[in-house]
C-alpha cells in the first residue's frame, strides 16, 4: 500500500524525500518536525525543508501550541489529495483542448525534408495502436489499406477497431480496402454497414493475396504493422514520394479486382 501512496504522490509533484516525509507525518498523524525526522529517517534540516515546501504545497499545516515555540505538523486529510487531483485533471483537459486548437500553428513551425523522410518505429500491441490512430490524425482525404481480417481481429481488440471505426466516420474520411476472403469479416463489414461507415472493399482469393501484416497509405504516410502474438510491431513512413508509389500499387489492384 505504501508503495501505491508513494506513486500516487508523485503524481502530484512531490519529490521522493518530500513524499517520504509526507508518509511519516501521515503514521505520526501529528509532531515536530524531529519526530517526523526521525520516522523518515532523515536529519531534521531536510525534513523541515520539506515540511515547508509541503506546507506550500497545501498538504501540511503548521500549529504552534500555546506557550510553546516548537510547531507541530499535521497532514492534511484525504479528502485535500483528492481535490488536488481532480484540480489537475481540471487542469489536464484545458491543457489538451489548447493542444487540439493550437495543433495547426504547432505543425506550421516544422518544414518536411523530402530528401530525408521521417520513419518512426512502435512496438507491442499499444505501439501497433498508435499506427493505426496516427492515420486519423494526419486528417487524410482518404485511407488506403492492404489488410487481413483475421490479422485486424488479432491484433486489435473489437473495442478499439469499433471506436477507430466512428471517430473515422465523424471524420469524414473514406477508406478503400483490398483483403483476402474471409467469410467471418465479409459478414461483420457487409455492404449496408459499409456504406455507412464510408467503406470500399475488396475481396480476393487468399490462394493469392497471402496478406497477414497490415499496409496504411494516407496523405503523405505510409503505415506497416505486423500483428503477430507477442511480437506486434509498426512503423510510419512520412515521404510523400514513397506514398505515392504505395497508392499507384493500390489503385493497380483495386481496378484489377
Amino acid at each position: 500500500m505504501k508503495k501505491e501512496i508513494k506513486e500516487l504522490l508523485s503524481s502530484l509533484d512531490l519529490n521522493p524525500i518530500e513524499a517520504r516525509v509526507f508518509m511519516a507525518s501521515l503514521e505520526i498523524g501529528s509532531g515536530p518536525a524531529s519526530t517526523i525526522s526521525e520516522s523518515a529517517g532523515l536529519n531534521r534540516v531536510t525534513t523541515y525543508e520539506a515540511l515547508k515546501r509541503l506546507s506550500k504545497k497545501g498538504f501540511i499545516k503548521i500549529r504552534a501550541k500555546k506557550n510553546s515555540s516548537v510547531k507541530y505538523f499535521v497532514p492534511e486529510d484525504i479528502d485535500i489529495i483528492k481535490e488536488k487531483l481532480e484540480n489537475k485533471k481540471d487542469e489536464l483537459t484545458e491543457t489538451i483542448k489548447k493542444v487540439d486548437e493550437f495543433q495547426d500553428e504547432f505543425r506550421a513551425f516544422f518544414t518536411v525534408n523530402e530528401d530525408k523522410p521521417t520513419v518512426l518505429f512502435f512496438g507491442g500491441k499499444e505501439g501497433i495502436k498508435s499506427v493505426l490512430q496516427d492515420t486519423l490524425k494526419q486528417k487524410p482525404k482518404e485511407i488506403l489499406s492492404f489488410a487481413s481480417g483475421e490479422s485486424l481481429e488479432e491484433g486489435f481488440e473489437d473495442k478499439f477497431l469499433e471506436n477507430y471505426w466512428k471517430k473515422r466516420v465523424n471524420l469524414s474520411i473514406p477508406t478503400r480496402g483490398i483483403l483476402p476472403s474471409n467469410t467471418k469479416f465479409e459478414t461483420r463489414l457487409h455492404p449496408e454497414r459499409n456504406k455507412k461507415e464510408l467503406r470500399e472493399l475488396k475481396f480476393i482469393s487468399p490462394d493469392l493475396f497471402k496478406f497477414k501484416n497490415e499496409i496504411d497509405i494516407y496523405g503523405d504516410n505510409v503505415g506497416i504493422t505486423s500483428h503477430a502474438k507477442g511480437n506486434e510491431h509498426g512503423i510510419v513512413i512520412r515521404s510523400k514520394s514513397i506514398a505515392e508509389s504505395m497508392k499507384s500499387v493500390f489503385e493497380v489492384l483495386w481496378l484489377q479486382n
